[in-house]
This record gives C-alpha cells, structure tokens and sequence, in this order.
C-alpha cells in the first residue's frame, strides 16, 4: 500500500488516520501497523447495472458523510489520497472542510475517479514523467511510486532461505494481487506438476481458489508437492516472495510499477481487463523497457509454460532483464510524497 509507505518512512504512524474499505485488507494492515483507521462503505458505479449503480452511489454519499465526520474529528493537516472510487468521497470531504488534498497517482494514466476529483486537490503525484501529460502544468509532480523499504532491503539469498526453498532450482513466484487471480490460479493448477518438475514455486493465491490449488497438489507425489507453497495472502513476507524468484508471475496492478523495479526481479504479466485497462497500459509500460514479458489472459492456458520455461532457461536474456526493472527503481518516492505533503499542508 503505498500511502502506508509514505507514512512509514515519515515515521508519522501516530499522526495519520487512514480512511478506507471497511473490513479490507488495507484496514488489516494498518490494525497491524497501529495506524488508526476508519472504514466506509464504497462501490464503483462504471459498467454496472442501475440498481447496483444507485446502490453503490448512496454508499458513496454515506462515505462522504462519514468521511468529513471523521476529518472534522480528526482535524488532519493535508490529505493523501490515491486508489480509485474509494478515494472520491474523501476528497470530497477534505474540500468541503478546505483540508488540502495530495492525490497519488500510481497508475500510467488516471481512472475515472481521479479524472473527476483532481481538481479539488492541491497537487498530483505521478509515479512517472509520462503520466504528466494528464495534467496542466504545475498541477501535477513527479515522485515516483512508493513501497516500503523492506522491498529493497529483500535479497534473493534470504528469500530462499526464509521459504526454504532449494538453491539448486530455479523459483517462480505466482501473484494475483490481495484477491487473487483466478485466471492465473487455474493456469498453475491445469499445469502444476510440469512446473514442479522443473521450478518451485511461491503462489499467493487468494482464499477463493486456495481449496482446489491444494487438492491439486495433494495429488502429486512427495517430491514434487514439496516444491509447491501456497499461501493465501503474504504481508509481512511479500519482499522476500518477490525476492526470492528468477521470474514473478502476475496481474499488472500499479504496485506492479514499484515493487518489482525494487526487489529487481523480472516478471511475466497477464494484465486484468477490467479498471479501463490500466493494467494492460502498466504491462506494456514495463514490457517496452525490457523488464517484462506480457501474455494476454486469452493465451495463459496455451502458451503459458513454453513462456516460463523458455524464459528460465536463457540466463542471458534474464540478466538483461534484471538490469532493466532495476532502473526503474525509485526509492526516494516516499521520501518525496512526504515532502509534498509537508509543502501543502496547513
């Protein structure tokens, strides 16, 4: 989460209150971080049905109010904002108060709900130059994309010994995002025991598909199901998961964009097709640099493996792409959104 970064390296972890999904993954990690936190209840209204549209925008409404609820109790001096529809009844409300707001921009390009809100901040931070064409000058600044600093403290070594995993294999860690990926688990599990004949494998698979990956490697013989660990979600352990791989497998979400370039990891993505396509844009970005490998969702289950094992076996091309995602590193950008804040602050 990078918001939780920028709190963590500022040391503000008992001046921030942080706002968002109730009963979320983000609220677990800011309970466990001892942030204060204060949930609402949002949804997304683009590409749904009417009722559910009208639903989720009296959620929002309600949000609002909680939201300027909790900053009139809280009485912030700057708001960090970043994320998608969960963000907008936030800004609204530090506006209304006439709380400055700074959005953090992960992403290549900005959702709909950055699109409608920006203006009623004070400035956007933007993980690259090329998301500045976005904004009129002066409105927006380039900070790069935060991640704790445990991601570039991580090293291959003390990855595979916290896993245990076996130096004399390679390893390849499968990542579908908080919720999992559905599409990447089935590809693991139709082809598990020919990965695991050849690699291990680190799967963070999300609790909805965790049943069936366990049942499918409870049917491959001892050897081989040994080099397969499935874990449901990592927090604490996620750098050294990264860390540990010669090649990660994922979606192509924004932390996509910060925490690779910083364990420096080369991956495969399948960018999800939902969210205006902004993982597909996030994909080709790290793609044209040479740090990435993209495979449309539509090819996982033919040409999935033979891209894997390809890839494993030419060390030459690896290194080249090891070298590429680690110049995309940034690991000032806390640094510099806590400036940003402290600027615009009142």
């Amino acid at each position: 989460m990078q918001h939780l970064a920028a709190a963590q390296i500022l040391n503000l972890t008992n001046e921030v209150l942080y706002l968002g999904r109730d009963a979320s993954v983000e609220q677990r990690i800011a309970s466990r971080l001892n942030i204060p936190f204060a949930g609402i209840r949002v949804g997304g209204l683009r590409g749904l049905g009417l009722l559910t549209q009208a639903r989720n925008f009296s959620h929002s409404v309600a949000a609002a109010r909680v939201a300027a609820q909790e900053i009139a109790k809280f009485k912030p001096n700057v708001v960090l904002a970043t994320g998608g529809y969960v963000s907008a009844p936030v800004i609204w409300a530090a506006w209304r108060k006439k709380i400055p707001v700074v959005i953090d921009l992960p992403d290549l390009e900005p959702g709909w709900a950055i699109r409608a809100t920006w203006r009623l901040s004070q400035q956007v931070a933007v993980s690259f130059d090329e998301v500045l064409r976005f904004f009129p000058r002066g409105r927006a600044a380039v900070t790069g994309y935060p991640v704790r600093a445990e991601f570039f403290q991580a090293t291959r070594d003390a990855g595979r010994a916290h896993f245990q995993l076996d130096t004399g294999l390679p390893v390849v860690t499968v990542f579908g995002g908080s919720q999992g990926a559905h599409a990447l688990n089935e590809t693991v599990r139709a082809n598990l025991e020919t990965l695991a004949r050849t690699t291990q494998i680190l799967h963070v698979s999300g609790a909805r598909d965790k049943t069936s990956l366990e049942g499918a490697r409870a049917r491959l013989e001892t050897k081989l199901a040994a080099r397969y660990h499935i874990f449901e979600y990592l927090d604490e352990d996620m750098p050294l998961a990264l860390a540990a791989a010669d090649v990660i497998v994922a979606r192509a979400g924004a932390a996509t964009l910060g925490e690779f370039p910083a364990v420096g990891v080369p991956s495969i993505l399948a960018p999800g097709l939902f969210a205006q396509g902004h993982q597909s844009k996030n994909a080709e970005f790290l793609a044209s640099r040479g740090a990435a490998l993209v495979l449309a969702e539509e090819k996982l289950a033919g040409e999935f493996v033979t891209t894997l094992l390809n890839l494993l076996n030419d060390e030459t091309r690896l290194c080249e792409m090891r070298a590429a995602v680690k110049k995309l590193a940034q690991p000032d950008a806390a640094r510099r959104i806590g400036k940003l804040l402290q600027e615009v602050s009142v």
